[in-house]
């Protein structure tokens, strides 16, 4: 079992890489294996990971706001356009790992994320798909267990290469997974996995606490809502919030992530704004409601919004308790965001 490292008073159970290394808290507490959407975020670990290749995680760690400073905040249209001369300054920076191929590498690397944001709206969704679009969570008892490469790190570092990227072997790019949230590697004693997560004491691993994890339990099946939670006779409708609003509208709530032009608050008689359900603003660019790509948009929207779960929760709630109004901007009155997310509250087993 994962001891608790002797220089941590919090009394929680962690996995066996943090040791007694404050600075592995935050990285461990808060980020590691947390489902990241961002493009930025994935950019960041490229590179991170990509720099780590034969160094240890700790030494990256102890530089990364060096590297968010030397890389432009982990902009890739920014970095795909440094030149020779900005190289030349980031081999002279003593903030980062002054290796001339892994900062060549993350120059090649920003140019290739480029071209697959073009080619699948985004990073996201094409990473995600590796995984089937869902977060994969293991059950290690300890760290031994988990593995260094999988099947799928092997297949997603494969076409990482064809596409041009570099530093993305097999081991690296399981890092990555496991940083970006893709598979879960908590271990089962760790309080970040998530069948303990919500405990505040640590728990004893025995062999009925572990036969529990197998079987999911009703709090672990409510990450997924539309997979186990019935949503017939949700009365739903959506309506341009430039429109004037009705007393049949029921509960008004804004879906857009941004403020519409040309109406203030009042004269839109909100109940809420749930601006967390939109659509990223790199899927919404994507798209930009063409109907060629309106199966592929839903699809990949339905996918953030697994992992929106509380706040759909919320809207779901509101459904039930009457009737829905999901409020848009776009002139589009069809193929928007609203009509996607009601499809996706509608959608029963």
């Amino acid at each position: 079992m994962t001891k608790i490292p002797p220089d941590f008073e919090d009394g929680k159970i962690r996995c066996g890489w943090v040791r007694n290394k404050p600075h592995y808290l935050p990285y461990h507490d808060e980020e590691w294996g947390v489902p990241v959407h961002d493009e930025h975020r994935h950019f960041e670990m490229l590179i991170l990971e990509g720099a780590q290749a034969g160094l240890s995680w700790s030494t990256i760690l102890l530089k990364r706001e060096g590297y968010r400073k030397a890389f432009a905040r982990f902009d890739p249209v920014k970095v795909a356009r440094f030149d020779a001369r900005k190289q030349a300054s980031l081999l002279e920076n003593t903030s980062i790992i002054r290796n001339r191929l892994k900062i060549k590498s993350a120059i090649t690397n920003a140019k290739a994320f480029l071209n697959v944001q073009d080619e699948f709206g985004s990073f996201d969704a094409y990473i995600w798909q590796f995984v089937g679009s869902k977060p994969k969570l293991n059950y290690w008892k300890n760290m031994s267990q988990v593995p260094a490469t999988t099947p799928e790190s092997d297949a997603l570092s494969k076409d990482l290469k064809k596409r041009g990227f570099s530093f993305v072997g097999s081991t690296v790019i399981y890092a990555h997974m496991q940083a970006a949230g893709l598979v879960n590697d908590h271990t089962i004693d760790c309080f970040r996995h998530p069948s303990i997560a919500s405990s505040r004491s640590p728990r004893k691993t025995t062999r009925s606490h572990i036969a529990q994890f197998r079987t999911p339990t009703k709090k672990s099946q409510a990450t997924h809502p539309r997979k186990t939670k019935n949503t017939r006779g949700l009365k739903i409708q959506i309506k341009r919030i430039h429109d004037s609003p009705s007393a049949e509208d029921g509960a008004r709530v804004l879906v857009d992530r941004l403020w519409p032009r040309g109406i203030s608050k009042d004269t839109a008689q909100l109940d809420s704004w749930m601006k967390e359900v939109a659509p990223s603003t790199t899927l919404r660019k994507w798209f930009n409601h063409e109907a060629s790509r309106w199966k592929a948009f839903t699809s990949r929207y339905s996918a953030e919004l697994d992992q929106q779960s509380e706040t759909v929760d919320k809207i779901r709630m509101l459904a039930q308790q009457g009737r829905l109004t999901l409020l848009f901007s776009s002139k589009e009155q069809k193929l928007n965001n609203a009509a996607a997310l009601k499809e996706y509250l509608e959608k029963s087993e």
